[in-house]
């Protein structure tokens, strides 16, 4: 009798193993960029990859500006120039070059920061742009803050040359001296935006979207340190892009 019984007990624990460990590995995701931010310089002048990809950031800079380091959400953030309108107003960023591995294409994606600012860290005649990768005429992913009242961030993407444009504002708004987590998620029909990890709004994205904004690197806190850069003002930590 125990001869019997006891493969058949192993046999079913090894198929409740499998059942177990089969959906972690079929849903594992690739990080593909990380800045925590937390082996930088006062003032901040290049930022460590913490994905293990080795894509470096570099701070730019124009008109004086600075980038300082902040105590963050955990351990150290940055924080981005003050609020100023106008020509010849300080104006930063961090930049990384481009990766094939950063064009998502129709892959299933999430990407984010940890973010933390005021009402008075917006301005009233520029957006604020967290993350991004390509521009207004190009295809592109991007995070920002849009709403000069409430701070609401907003998921945007484009396909090639800018094309079919979709837009997604939050309901809420993260202007509130506290540390939010803002993130940006595309599934296999939508396009979420979430604020703590809970969604704040969504829009259908068909699975033939393609996001692949080659040729252009990745900015955070401003599209650039030129004219019109939508320049953020505020504190960031934890910068993230997953494929999922």
């Amino acid at each position: 009798m125990t001869l019997t019984t006891q493969p058949r007990r192993m046999a079913k624990r090894t198929a409740l193993a499998m059942l177990v460990l089969a959906p972690v590995a079929a849903g594992a995701v690739s990080q593909k960029l990380r800045y925590k931010f937390d082996a930088v310089t006062n003032p901040v002048a290049t930022v460590v990859d913490d994905s293990g990809k080795g894509r470096t950031g570099t701070v730019q800079t124009a008109n004086g500006a600075t980038v300082v380091p902040v105590t963050g959400f955990d351990g150290l953030g940055i924080k981005f120039p003050a609020v100023c309108d106008g020509t010849g107003c300080p104006l930063a960023n961090v930049t990384t070059p481009d990766s094939a591995s950063l064009n998502p294409g129709t892959a299933l994606f999430t990407f984010g920061a940890r973010v933390r600012l005021t009402l008075a860290d917006l301005s009233s005649v520029h957006g604020s742009n967290l993350v991004q990768k390509g521009l207004a005429n190009t295809a592109q992913w991007k995070l920002q803050l849009d709403d000069a009242v409430l701070g609401k961030p907003s998921c945007v993407v484009r396909t090639t040359g800018g094309a079919d444009v979709i837009i997604v504002k939050s309901s809420v708004g993260v202007a509130d001296g506290t540390w939010h987590k803002v993130a940006c998620q595309r599934t296999s029909t939508t396009l979420t935006i979430l604020v703590d990890n809970v969604a704040r709004g969504s829009a259908l994205l068909p699975s033939t979207y393609d996001i692949n904004p080659v040729g252009q690197p990745v900015n955070v806190g401003a599209k650039s340190v030129g004219n019109n850069n939508d320049q953020y003002h505020g504190e960031i930590d934890d910068v993230y892009f997953n494929i999922d």
